[in-house]
């Protein structure tokens, strides 16, 4: 049962690429037994970048985008949340759901980065998307068509692909 929300990032957009990768909030290490082998010692990390080449680097592949296009004000970037129930999903299946989710909704064209964060009792997908797409220069715009259709459409396809349960809509959408 995922839910996604977006927020348009007009201020910053570096600090909500480094929250998406934050090292405390993406990894899992053997303590947490029902996802991890308790042989290994070893820290597994959940953070994958879309058309960059790390994360390390995706703020500055972002700027570049921008700057060749001449568009480096307004919304700079969006941000969404899919969030999966507690115990629905490992944190693997968490991650692999949201690359294929930023897959879907963004290809090749924009660069994004996607990070797994397991802080909670739910799993959940921090993705940072630049708002200014790669291969010709068109800015993506958020708008509740788009999300009803397009972000909350592919997030239902994948956890239905799944075998996730999906919230069915009632009445109108929120803010």
């Amino acid at each position: 049962m995922a839910y996604t929300k977006v927020f348009a990032i007009r201020a910053r957009l570096d600090d909500r690429v480094k929250y998406a990768v934050n090292g405390e909030k993406t990894e899992l290490d053997e303590r947490i037994v029902y996802t991890a082998d308790p042989e290994k010692t070893d820290t597994v990390r959940f953070v994958t970048t879309l058309n960059c080449r790390s994360a390390e680097t995706a703020f500055a592949a972002m700027q570049k985008t921008k700057k060749k296009y001449k568009k480096t004000g307004g919304v700079l970037g969006y941000h969404f949340i899919q969030s999966f129930a507690p115990g629905e999903v490992t944190p693997e299946q968490a991650h692999e759901i949201g690359c294929e989710f930023a897959r879907r909704l963004f290809g090749e064209d924009f660069e994004a980065v996607i990070g797994t964060h397991l802080d909670k009792a739910h799993p959940h997908n921090h993705i940072v998307v630049n708002s200014v797409s790669r291969t010709d220069g068109h800015k993506y715009h958020s708008s509740p068509e788009s999300y009803y259709n397009d972000v909350r459409g592919t997030s239902d396809a994948l956890c239905r692909e799944n075998d996730l349960s999906v919230i069915a809509p009632q009445g109108k959408g929120k803010h």
